[in-house]
């Protein structure tokens, strides 16, 4: 059995500003409004895949912390973080930024595409549902607009 839900009309969305250190239009800082497709396949108990508000709700807590943030790579090293002034600089090709700190989410990945942010979302959320011993297969996009995402695969473990 599978299960989808779209983001877009479920409201599984949210607002963040990034860049890309490594491209060239996309270095500069940017937003979008993101929305969360998610496929759910396995085998049916008591009648249900799964709950679809403890799917929802397993996402939105993973999306919730990036809202309204600027998504900054953490494995890309471009982000030191100041305690005593609470806040990050942000230095990358001849770029600096200095950003308050609770306007910084820092995501465990190389860069802040939608590649790879679908990739940390599935992770998350898979561990989420880890005791969810029926489902088999998790896949979320992060989509950059309706229609523009990357599917990421996670299975629970």
């Amino acid at each position: 059995m599978r299960l989808t839900v779209n983001g877009w009309y479920t409201n599984m969305r949210f607002s963040a500003a990034h860049f890309i250190p490594s491209h060239i239009k996309c270095s500069r800082l940017h937003g979008h409004d993101y929305g969360i497709i998610v496929n759910v396949e396995g085998e049916m108990i008591d009648g249900m895949l799964i709950d679809f508000i403890e799917l929802k709700n397993a996402i939105r807590s993973v999306i919730n912390e990036m809202d309204h943030k600027l998504l900054v790579p953490a494995k890309a090293n471009v982000a030191k973080y100041d305690e005593e002034k609470d806040e990050y600089e942000i230095v990358y090709s001849n770029k600096r930024m200095i950003i308050p700190g609770e306007f910084v989410y820092l995501v465990d990945v190389n860069n802040t595409t939608s590649e790879e942010l679908s990739a940390y979302v599935a992770k998350r959320v898979g561990e989420k549902l880890r005791l969810k011993k029926n489902i088999r297969k998790l896949e979320i996009s992060v989509e950059e607009g309706p229609g523009q995402g990357v599917f990421s695969e996670a299975m629970p473990p």
